[in-house]
């Protein structure tokens, strides 16, 4: 620190400039040289570092007024300091020509293109379209999935109950959802590119209706695989995939296991006809009253503990029938209603329902009595008779 009082020649004064602003640099006189500056305009090794003086006038100076104690360096953020690193190396590298970019104070800089740093990020390179599959890859992708929903919609049409139409819808809609996706994102061939576009739409149509078809078959809307075909064949999404296949025309197969729509039917039985007629040499009469009834139905009278029918009996909706010679034992009875009878099915097969009655009918003949029971299936007030549902699986053949 200088002492009091006046300083050496050559050193500023302390008090305001007398005009302008000090001189930068070592002075001319009083003061030690440390050679002159480099060709960039800086002080050469060792020399001290200056700085420009606050703006302003000096307050007090060294004497009167003058702080006691050493005086404190001023304190610089962390910030500004990089600020100064980095001003120092822009006017370095300017100085031979290169210019220079500084993120964040990162040393790790990614070089243009031309040599230098900076932080200009790059536009993305557009993907190449996949190249089209060749016209034998694209059939044998044609053929996989033929092979999944072909044997899947083999085992709908055979379907003859309501528990054998649900499994085989549900593997036929688990067949689509694993082949339409083959198709989302390849590229066909020019010569399958019209049946292709018509072939996705198929899959995504045909993935709901096949969804909705085993929902059918479980609530016991669709209860055999003849109604099944029908509603398949005849939906939007089966005319979606003939289309398909048309649009291949020759050069590529498709489709062979889908048929032509068909129409669904409302078959039906005489009234009194016997679907099984077992044994019936017996006394005892079962009559069946389904004069109020709006669906037809099929009757089993079952012995009791039993799972296989003595006897079925169809029942015209409005119509009553008797069964006579029903031989002596206890039998549960047993009925199923709905719309089209499926002959080779043996069943209803839309809008099916299983139900058995819950008492025991025992028939007993004597020397000079026979029993005889009749059964009334409109419900109404007053009935003496509960029935229970009977899951498809469990009803009597």
């Amino acid at each position: 620190m200088p002492t009091s009082g006046t300083p050496a020649s050559g050193f500023p004064a302390f008090g305001p400039p007398t005009s302008g602003m000090p001189a930068y640099g070592p002075p001319t006189s009083g003061m030690p040289a440390y050679g002159t500056p480099d060709a960039y305009g800086m002080p050469p090794a060792g020399a001290p570092h200056w700085n420009a003086p606050v703006t302003g006038a000096v307050i007090g100076g060294p004497g009167t007024g003058w702080p006691s104690g050493d005086r404190l360096t001023p304190t610089r953020s962390r910030n500004k300091l990089v600020v100064g690193v980095v001003a120092v190396v822009l006017l370095l590298v300017c100085g031979v020509g290169g210019v220079a970019a500084f993120v964040s104070g990162d040393p790790e800089q990614k070089k243009t293109s031309s040599g230098a740093t900076g932080n200009a990020s790059a536009s993305p390179t557009p993907s190449k379209a996949p190249e089209p599959l060749t016209a034998t890859a694209y059939q044998a992708l044609l053929t996989e999935a033929d092979a999944l929903m072909g044997p899947a919609w083999q085992k709908v049409a055979a379907a003859k109950n309501q528990a054998a139409t649900v499994e085989a819808a549900q593997a036929l809609a688990d067949a689509v959802k694993s082949s339409g996706p083959r198709f989302a994102y390849v590229t066909p061939p020019k010569e399958a590119a019209a049946g292709h576009e018509q072939l996705k739409r198929a899959f995504d149509s045909l993935s709901s209706d096949f969804s909705t078809l085993a929902g059918s078959a479980k609530s016991g809307e669709i209860c055999a695989g003849s109604s099944a075909v029908a509603q398949v064949t005849g939906s939007q999404s089966a005319t979606y995939l003939r289309e398909a296949a048309k649009a291949f025309g020759s050069t590529f197969t498709f489709g062979a296991w889908l048929p032509a729509p068909v129409a669904q039917q409302t078959r039906t039985l005489a009234n009194g006809t016997m679907v099984k007629k077992g044994t019936l040499n017996g006394s005892g009469e079962f009559t069946i009253n389904n004069s109020g009834g709006e669906t037809d139905v099929v009757v089993s009278l079952v012995p009791n503990g039993a799972k296989v029918a003595t006897f079925t009996v169809y029942v015209s909706a409005g119509k009553t029938f008797k069964v006579k010679r029903v031989k002596d034992g206890s039998y549960q009875v047993y009925m199923a209603t709905g719309v089209d009878w499926d002959a080779g099915a043996a069943g209803f097969t839309r809008s099916c329902e299983f139900e058995k009655f819950a008492d025991i009918f025992d028939f007993k003949t004597t020397s000079r009595q026979y029993t005889t029971w009749e059964i009334t299936l409109k419900a109404s007030i007053g009935g003496n008779a509960d029935t229970d549902s009977v899951d498809p699986g469990d009803y009597p053949q």
